[in-house]
């Protein structure tokens, strides 16, 4: 394995900090990058089951705070998936942040290898907070490569009902909004995210999978965020409305 690889393993399982020596990080490619994500889900997936993918900077807000052009990859364990309203410890985060996000839910019907429509491939659109986690001294001095590495800040997810993909016409046309103990402080609207949702959704099926980790029916993708990130105080209420979704809400304790 990787020394990276294991040194975010380590921090991880510390709740430490990421400390990656320069030396190490030095001409760290994109898919120097994805490898080692493949080889912490390789770690991870011995003990547990993972159900959920996270796409980030698909969105112009979040393209611009993190100064990366580029959606970028990453996968989250489906013991932090939470469906409806929730409570979470605050604690057990590095530095914890919530973003707004239109997810959607794979149909039983999916399967990569198949060239299939988007209508048959998605069996619910739904609200979705997407939990970030920050391991990094100073993320905005690390690399695209090794953000990707540590699976792009992936956390948690918390995803509400949601609705049938016949149910509307245009994600892009969605609007929605975020607030923290009930004052909005961001909004935006589907188009926001590669001009189309769905253009996300595209990016992550042409993606170049590796044999072992891939996208399997029933598994939830987030695909972007319209919102900034909020980085979160203990005891703050975050809800995030989506027009025509729904809403989805969590209690940091």
């Amino acid at each position: 394995m990787n020394n990276i690889s294991k040194s975010i393993i380590n921090f991880r399982q510390n709740k430490q900090k990421i400390k990656i020596s320069d030396k190490e990080k030095k001409n760290l490619s994109i898919s120097d990058g994805y490898f080692i994500q493949d080889e912490i889900y390789s770690h991870y997936s011995k003990f547990e089951d993972f159900n959920a993918w996270k796409i980030g900077c698909t969105s112009k807000v979040m393209q611009e705070y993190l100064n990366i052009n580029s959606p970028c990859l990453g996968r989250v364990m489906k013991k932090n998936i939470y469906e409806g309203d929730t409570n979470i410890n605050f604690n057990e985060f590095i530095r914890p942040g919530v973003e707004c996000e239109i997810a959607i839910i794979l149909s039983k019907e999916f399967d990569l290898n198949q060239n299939q429509s988007l209508e048959k491939i998605i069996d619910r659109i739904v609200p979705s907070i997407e939990i970030v986690d920050d391991r990094w001294p100073d993320f905005s001095k690390e690399s695209t490569s090794i953000l990707i590495a540590d699976d792009f800040f992936a956390s948690s997810i918390v995803f509400g009902e949601g609705i049938k993909m016949e149910s509307i016409k245009s994600l892009g046309e969605i609007k929605g909004w975020m607030s923290v103990n009930n004052n909005i402080i961001g909004n935006g609207k589907g188009s926001d995210i590669l001009d189309d949702p769905l253009n996300a959704l595209r990016w992550f099926l042409d993606f170049n999978f590796s044999k072992n980790n891939f996208p399997k029916a029933g598994d939830l993708i987030t695909l972007g965020s319209i919102v900034q990130t909020h980085w979160i105080n203990k005891g703050e209420k975050i809800k995030v409305n989506l027009e025509k979704i729904g809403n989805v809400e969590v209690q940091f304790n």
